[in-house]
């Protein structure tokens, strides 16, 4: 992936910041910090080393599902809104490889699903290694709900999505440990 030229490109890694700061402003996330900053930033950084595309898709990995219902409607993001600002189709795939589907099954529809695309894969599996992460902080004040969630959602997801990247004979072994 770190080998695609974005020559000729109109829509940038930095546009894809700013619209993931614009899509997410005054979200915050079940500590209160600030969604942008405390997930999809550091989720982009981990995958900056694989290329542009890897940290655009990161970055923008929530904006269909978190703004699909936002009250004001140049809020609200899509896939074909994505494609009308210039994000590259590979990146709108990436995205609409994690976004989750209304009534999705978790492991079975999702992980699945995005098992099977090698870029929201990755970006699925830098994810979920900061939901990892999180996960320890809050061991720290609910150890339970901690638990349940490292062992219920988050290793059993990594597992496929780990298993997918290794059978994966042409971008197999971009893991993110």
């Amino acid at each position: 992936m770190s080998a695609v030229s974005l020559a000729g490109v109109g829509f940038s890694v930095p546009d894809a910041h700013l619209l993931a700061l614009r899509a997410h402003e005054g979200q915050v996330d079940r500590h209160g910090r600030d969604h942008y900053l405390a997930h999809l930033r550091p989720v982009a950084e981990a995958l900056r080393p694989h290329g542009p595309y890897a940290e655009m898709a990161g970055v923008l990995r929530d904006v269909v599902a978190d703004t699909r219902d936002h009250p004001e409607p140049d809020r609200r993001y899509d896939l074909d809104r994505l494609r009308a600002l210039g994000v590259p189709e590979v990146v709108v795939e990436a995205v609409d490889a994690v976004t989750p589907r209304p009534g999705e099954p978790y492991m079975s529809g999702l992980i699945r699903r995005c098992a099977a695309h090698p870029l929201g894969r990755l970006v699925l599996l830098a994810d979920n290694k900061h939901d990892l992460a999180v996960s320890a902080e809050l061991a720290r004040v609910d150890p339970d709900k901690a638990r349940s969630l490292r062992e219920g959602r988050y290793r059993p997801a990594r597992r496929i999505l780990l298993a997918a990247e290794a059978a994966d004979p042409v971008h197999g072994g971009r893991v993110l440990v």
